[in-house]
Parts: structure tokens; C-alpha cells; sequence
């Protein structure tokens, strides 16, 4: 995604946060974890990791709260970790690696949604 679609895409996202009621604006921390979810998604979709996927989901269902923007921004992530990895043609990383990366990303979500 080009920086300017991606700045007009977080200040979407965040107006969208600012207008809801009983709500505050993500944090940084927040929006990259997530977005670090996304991208893991993204991959675990094209190397049919099936149950790296339904931990992704239940990781961010557990820790994030009820909120579409936050579901948006996630699948938004995915979506282009999906055709990054299909426009660079990459390989899947080997599920140990996988594995290794997603808990520290699970960690990173559970520290930057637990107050």
C-alpha cells in the first residue's frame, strides 16, 4: 500500500474510532499488533495453516475489544499480506518459524489491550 493510501486509511480508521461513543482512538501499539496479526493471517491463509488461523482469531477475539473498525483494520492487514505474498511470489515459512512469530505477536496484542 502506498503512504498516502495508508495515512488516509489510518485516518479513516481513526475518525471512525473518535466518533463512536464510550470509545478512545487505538493507540499505536495497538494498530501494529494487530496489523502484525493481519500479516501473519494473510500468510497462514496461503500456506494453509489451519490452525494457526483459528489461534490468530481467538488470540484477537480474547484480547481486542467488540469493535468493527478494529475487525476492519485487521482484515484490511490480511488482506494485504495475502497479495503480497502472491505478487512476490514467496515461500511459506516453515510452521516452527511460524509458530515462533505468532507467539510473539500474541504477546504483543495481550500486552497492548490489557488495561
Amino acid at each position: 500500500m502506498r503512504p498516502v493510501t495508508r495515512t488516509l486509511s489510518m485516518m479513516v480508521l481513526l475518525f471512525a474510532f473518535q466518533g463512536a461513543q464510550a470509545t478512545s482512538a487505538p493507540s499505536d501499539s495497538q494498530l501494529n499488533a494487530i496489523a502484525r496479526m493481519g500479516e501473519l493471517n494473510g500468510i497462514a491463509l496461503q500456506c494453509r495453516f489451519l490452525d494457526q488461523m483459528r489461534r490468530i482469531k481467538q488470540v484477537l477475539i480474547k484480547n481486542l475489544p467488540k469493535q468493527r473498525a478494529l475487525g476492519a483494520w485487521f482484515e484490511e492487514k490480511t488482506h494485504e499480506s495475502f497479495m503480497d505474498f502472491m505478487k512476490k511470489d514467496s515461500a511459506c515459512p516453515g510452521l516452527i518459524e511460524f509458530d515462533r512469530d505468532l507467539d510473539t505477536a500474541a504477546k504483543q496484542v495481550e500486552e497492548a489491550f490489557s488495561s
